[in-house]
């Protein structure tokens, strides 16, 4: 990162993120013609009142520096992946209703664009949706198990944390399997990558751990897997994002 001053043309980048339970962004400070960028605020919170969250960050709707991006990614174990060659956008909501997860009321989102593997279907509240793009009108929504579909290795397990959420992605010689799911324990995420596994019993995979806690449950998966990449990275997805969107 590197500071910014006036002499420069700046422009901001927003990063959301919404689930059950929290409500978290980063905003970014962009200066092209220093070819930096500095994170101006980054906040996470245990709620979801977006009217609340509003009216004490200010940032959120400022328009000094112009916003140039926003994504929105959506915290759901509730996410439906869609191979890209049979994928239409129009009919995202039939292939939840056909998965058994449409849920009434709710607004049904989508995104095709993060991976060339496979696109995601899934739902959030349809007050939520509408005021973010009531502020945000030209927002990416995506969902963040998109994120390392295309960039985990051969061989390897690749745990992206994500608060009580762990978003899997599982490679042999090209993507095998990819979950969301909902993990308290590190036993209770060792059952769900082992039983992910478990039809592809001649591969020994290795194991990348990504986000705050990774490097606290390093001690423990490494009784299990021959190598173990633990990453300590804030706000992950928040970055991964903007990274693959350049």
């Amino acid at each position: 990162m590197q500071e910014i001053t006036q002499h420069y043309t700046r422009s901001r980048e927003l990063s959301i993120q919404v689930g059950l339970n929290g409500f978290s962004f980063v905003v970014f400070d962009i200066s092209p013609g220093m070819g930096g960028e500095a994170i101006l605020r980054s906040v996470a919170y245990r709620d979801t009142d977006m009217a609340s969250i509003l009216a004490r960050e200010p940032m959120l709707t400022a328009t000094d520096p112009p916003l140039n991006r926003v994504f929105v990614g959506s915290s759901t174990d509730d996410v439906l992946l869609v191979p890209q060659p049979l994928f239409e956008p129009e009919r995202a909501e039939q292939y939840l209703v056909a998965a058994n997860m449409y849920v009434p009321g709710m607004t049904t989102l989508s995104n095709n664009l993060l991976s060339s593997q496979a696109a995601a279907v899934w739902q959030a509240d349809s007050g939520l949706v509408a005021g973010l793009l009531q502020l945000y009108p030209g927002a990416l929504f995506y969902h963040p198990l998109l994120l390392e579909l295309d960039t985990t290795p051969t061989n390897h397990v690749h745990a992206v944390l994500d608060g009580d959420l762990v978003h899997l992605t599982v490679c042999h010689s090209g993507l095998y399997a990819a979950e969301t799911l909902r993990a308290d324990t590190p036993e209770e995420l060792l059952y769900y990558i082992q039983k992910l596994v478990k039809h592809d019993g001649f591969t020994s995979y290795r194991l990348i751990l990504t986000g705050e806690g990774a490097e606290q449950l390093r001690g423990f998966f490494i009784r299990y897997f021959n190598e173990v990449d633990a990453r300590e990275i804030r706000f992950y997805n928040h970055q991964r994002v903007r990274e693959i969107c350049v």
